[in-house]
């Protein structure tokens, strides 16, 4: 029997080594097999939610990632579809589904692309990507969900401009990072899920357990290091700008965070990543 790797948790910080993503897929994969029989040649969303071991879903588009992977875009069902919309979710399909397509591939290509750990991550953790439609042009939906290891979904702005795929690519890199901290907590628990502690979360504006406050840290923290970068080193306003923004927004939001540090609900190993996230 193959044993789980033990991973640091301060690991997780940017910019991690290109191995991480690898040997949490490893990992989440075998744990896949075993539940499901599923390895990623056969993995779709829709086998997994619906335990369907011979339909599989329509492809939009195998977007090309590093090591020969590949991120498929893929067409909902209409299982899929109610799927979103218990969740208030609305999947794209037909063109609109071509055209964000069309963003997310470009998104990955020119904005996550020059970010190789961010690559990696998405390269081995990303697996299926859903096309989601937001009820508003300025406003970006995305959503990720624990039980299914390796799909995300994420929204794309009508006008495709440079703005939008800045979005796009936030979009990603923020479902991806969700993904990870799953993975590792699935090796390696950070917070005890049978706690009844709860703390208001800037992010969803309401009160959340420990668990959705320390996943909303680390995914911003990533993002915000990542942000801090582009306005670093990019040649172009409209990045810098748009970075300045997100940078000044998510210090804003996450100031009340390190109060986290003090919920019973975290483990030992928990306070360890949180002590590493906030001194970083």
């Amino acid at each position: 029997m193959q044993t789980a790797p033990d991973i640091d948790p301060a690991s997780l910080l940017p910019p991690f080594d290109l191995s991480l993503p690898v040997a949490l897929r490893l990992a989440g994969e075998s744990a896949l097999l075993r539940s499901h029989s599923l390895t990623r040649d056969n993995y779709s969303t829709q086998r997994l939610l619906f335990d369907s071991t011979t339909d599989n879903a329509a492809i939009l588009r195998a977007v090309p990632m590093s090591s020969g992977n590949v991120l498929v875009c893929e067409t909902p069902s209409p299982d899929l579809l109610c799927y979103g919309a218990e969740r208030g979710l609305s999947l794209a399909t037909d063109a609109e589904a071509d055209r964000a397509t069309d963003l997310i591939e470009a998104a990955l290509l020119k904005v996550v692309k020059p970010f190789p750990f961010l690559w990696s991550a998405v390269s081995e953790l990303a697996w299926r990507c859903h096309p989601l439609l937001a009820s508003d042009e300025d406003y970006d939906v995305s959503f990720s969900d624990p039980a299914i290891p390796f799909s995300v979904f994420v929204s794309a702005p009508v006008r495709g401009d440079r703005r939008s795929l800045l979005r796009v690519a936030e979009s990603l890199i923020h479902e991806t990072m969700h993904l990870q901290l799953t993975l590792f907590e699935a090796l390696s628990p950070l917070v005890d899920k049978t706690s009844d502690w709860l703390m208001y979360s800037p992010w969803k504006r309401q009160e959340r357990p420990a668990q959705g406050i320390l996943h909303g840290a680390y995914v911003f923290y990533v993002l915000r290091w990542m942000w801090r970068r582009v306005a670093d080193t990019s040649p172009d306003s409209i990045d810098q700008n748009f970075a300045l923004r997100r940078i000044s927004e998510i210090d804003e939001e996450i100031s009340a965070v390190p109060s986290l540090e003090g919920s019973p609900a975290l483990t030992e190993k928990g306070k360890r990543f949180l002590r590493h996230l906030f001194a970083a």
